[in-house]
């Protein structure tokens, strides 16, 4: 299984690549969903399909607020802490994907 970490090289602050490999840990341990089916869920039940890119490392989406709403309740992250690691992700977002996301960028690394 690959570090998670290896799909954010353009993360480069100790702090943030902690935050990081701390939310990447946290969607590995979804009970019974790998990331590849958290992405499917995401694309089947949202209204629009989130889904930007993929690469041999990671998915890139781009996603509405609640779903990073979720994560922060989930992993009891303060605001700073949110905002800090929604920051990394949008850093790594655009430098793999080259734009920006529509919504709030989540970059998910595949656990295969």
């Amino acid at each position: 299984m690959a570090d998670p970490l290896d799909a954010f090289p353009d993360v480069t602050d100790e702090s943030d690549r902690d935050l990081v490999a701390r939310h990447q840990r946290a969607v590995r341990e979804f009970p019974d969903l790998s990331v590849a089916d958290l992405v499917y869920d995401y694309r089947t039940q949202f209204h629009e399909d989130p889904l930007v890119e993929r690469d041999e490392s990671a998915f890139y989406l781009s996603v509405r607020s609640h779903v990073w709403t979720e994560f922060a309740d989930w992993m009891d992250l303060s605001d700073d802490e949110l905002a800090q690691l929604k920051a990394a992700h949008a850093r790594q977002f655009e430098a793999s994907v080259g734009r920006s996301a529509d919504y709030d960028a989540l970059v998910l690394a595949k656990d295969e």
